[in-house]
C-alpha cells in the first residue's frame, strides 16, 4: 500500500517568497510530490508535527486543510487497492486529481463544446449543445457532477424521451453523445478511469431501427424537373440545388454550399466531401452542366466565388457560415414541400431525398450495391443499404414467379 504525508517542500521557493505545502505519496519506492495550493514559510512552520506553527496567523485554517487532503488521499488510495490490481504513483496522482477536481457536468459541456468551435467542427459543437439541452431540462436546469451520471440516471434520461414521443433515432444521438463526452472526461483525467455509466446501457435496439425509406421514383424525379417555375425565385433555387444533388450522386447541400467555380473543371465536378473529408470526381450530367450555366452567367465573380447563391463572401467565420446553412437549409426543405404537391408526389421531400432517390434509382437499374457504395462514399455496402429503398411489393411478387 502507498504511504502519503502532507509536508512542507523547502527545496521549492514560490514567487511569494513561501515554500508549498505538498502531497507526498509514496509506492513501490517511487516518488510523486502534488501541489496542494497553499504554501508557508519555513519559520512558521513544525517540520516534526508538519503543522504550520502556533504563531501562524492562519494556523487552524491550514491545520484543517491538511487534515482534509490526509483524508482525500487515504481514500484514493482505498478505491486503488480495490480497482487497480497494480496501481503506480502516477495511478495515485491522476485519481486524486480527479477526486478533488469535482468538474461540473455541464461546465464540462461548454468546454467541450468551444473546444469543438474553436476547431470549426461546428455541426459537432450543435450536436453536443443539444445533448446538454435536453439533459439540463431533464435535470430541471440544476447543474449536476459526474457522479450523479449512474445507470440508474441515464435509464430515467431514455424513459423521459420514450415518454415525450421522441423518435428512437433522436434518442440513440443524445445517449451516443452523453456516453462520448464522458469517454472525453475519462480521457482528460476529469473522472476516473474505471467510471463507466454506459457499462451496462446496450444500444443494439438503437440500431435495429429501421431507416424510414425517403426514396421517389425516377418518374416523380422527372416531374419535379419539368416544373416551370419563375426564375430567381426561392422555389427555383431549391429546385435546382435538389435536382443537381441527384445529378451528382446525391452530393449533400452543406457540399453545394461550399462548390466555388474552382470545383469546376472540363464539366468534371471536383470537391472534398465535408462530413468524411473524402474526395470525389464526377464526370457531370448535360442536366447538371445546364444548372451550372445558369449560374455562371448571373453569379460568376471569379474562380474563388460560390457558385449558388447560398454562402458570400460576408459569411466568414465558421458560426456565420453555419448559421447561413442552417436558415438556407429550412427555406429549401419547406420549397421542397411545394414542389411535391406541384408535381404532385405525395411523398414528403427533402434534400437528402436526392440522395436516397440516387441511391434506389440506380439499385433498380441493375447497378450493384457495391458499385453505388463507393460512388456515394460509404466505407461498407451496410451503409448504403440505409439508402437503398425496399422495392415495392407487386416487384416482387412478379420475382417470385420464377419459382413456378
Amino acid at each position: 500500500m502507498a504511504s502519503t504525508k502532507v509536508l512542507l517542500r523547502t527545496s521549492k521557493i514560490l514567487k511569494n517568497g513561501e515554500h508549498p505545502i505538498v502531497l507526498r505519496v509514496i509506492k513501490d519506492r517511487k516518488t510523486k510530490f502534488l501541489f496542494t495550493g497553499l504554501s508557508c514559510s519555513a519559520d512558521l512552520w513544525d517540520f516534526k508535527e508538519n503543522i504550520p506553527k502556533k504563531k501562524h496567523p492562519n494556523k487552524l485554517k491550514l491545520e484543517l486543510f491538511i487534515d482534509k487532503k490526509r483524508v482525500e488521499a487515504q481514500n484514493v488510495i482505498l478505491d486503488l487497492e480495490n480497482e487497480v490490481e497494480d496501481y503506480t504513483t502516477e495511478h495515485f496522482k491522476r485519481a486524486y486529481k480527479v477526486s478533488t477536481k469535482k468538474v461540473k457536468v455541464f461546465k464540462y459541456f461548454d468546454e467541450t463544446i468551444a473546444r469543438l468551435e474553436k476547431t470549426d467542427r461546428i455541426g459537432y459543437a450543435n450536436i453536443f449543445q443539444a445533448t446538454k439541452n435536453s439533459l439540463l431540462k431533464f435535470c430541471n436546469e440544476t447543474e449536476i457532477e459526474f457522479s450523479d451520471i449512474t445507470q440508474s440516471f441515464l435509464n430515467k434520461y431514455e424513459e423521459k424521451f420514450l415518454q415525450r414521443g421522441v423518435s428512437l433515432n433522436s434518442v440513440f444521438v443524445f445517449m451516443r453523445t452523453l456516453k462520448t463526452l464522458i469517454n472525453y472526461a475519462r480521457k482528460e483525467g476529469v473522472v476516473k478511469e474505471t467510471y463507466n455509466p454506459f457499462k451496462e446501457i446496450s444500444f443494439t435496439k438503437y440500431r435495429r431501427i429501421k431507416t424510414q425509406k425517403r426514396a421517389i421514383t425516377r418518374e416523380q424525379i422527372r416531374a419535379i424537373a419539368k416544373l416551370e417555375l419563375e426564375p430567381e425565385t426561392s422555389i427555383f433555387h431549391s429546385r435546382n440545388y435538389f435536382m443537381f444533388s441527384f445529378y451528382n450522386r446525391g452530393i449533400n447541400f452543406i457540399d453545394i454550399a461550399f462548390l466555388t467555380w474552382e470545383n469546376v473543371k472540363n464539366n468534371r465536378l471536383t470537391y472534398t466531401r465535408k462530413k468524411t473529408k473524402e474526395q470525389f470526381t464526377i464526370g457531370m450530367l448535360d442536366p447538371a452542366i445546364q444548372i451550372l450555366d445558369y449560374y455562371k452567367e448571373i453569379y460568376y465573380d471569379g474562380k474563388e466565388s460560390y457558385i449558388f447563391p447560398i454562402l458570400n463572401s460576408n459569411h466568414k467565420s465558421a458560426r456565420t457560415i453555419d448559421n447561413r446553412i442552417d436558415k438556407v437549409l429550412k427555406i429549401v426543405n419547406s420549397d421542397l414541400k411545394e414542389i411535391a404537391t406541384l408535381a404532385e408526389i405525395d411523398e414528403k421531400i427533402t434534400t437528402y431525398v436526392a440522395r436516397h432517390s440516387y441511391a434506389t434509382i440506380m439499385k433498380r437499374s441493375g447497378i450493384s450495391t457495391a458499385l453505388i457504395s463507393e460512388s456515394m462514399g460509404h466505407d461498407s455496402e451496410k451503409t448504403t443499404k440505409i439508402y437503398l429503398d425496399s422495392f415495392e411489393s407487386n416487384v416482387l411478387d412478379e420475382a417470385s414467379k420464377v419459382l413456378l
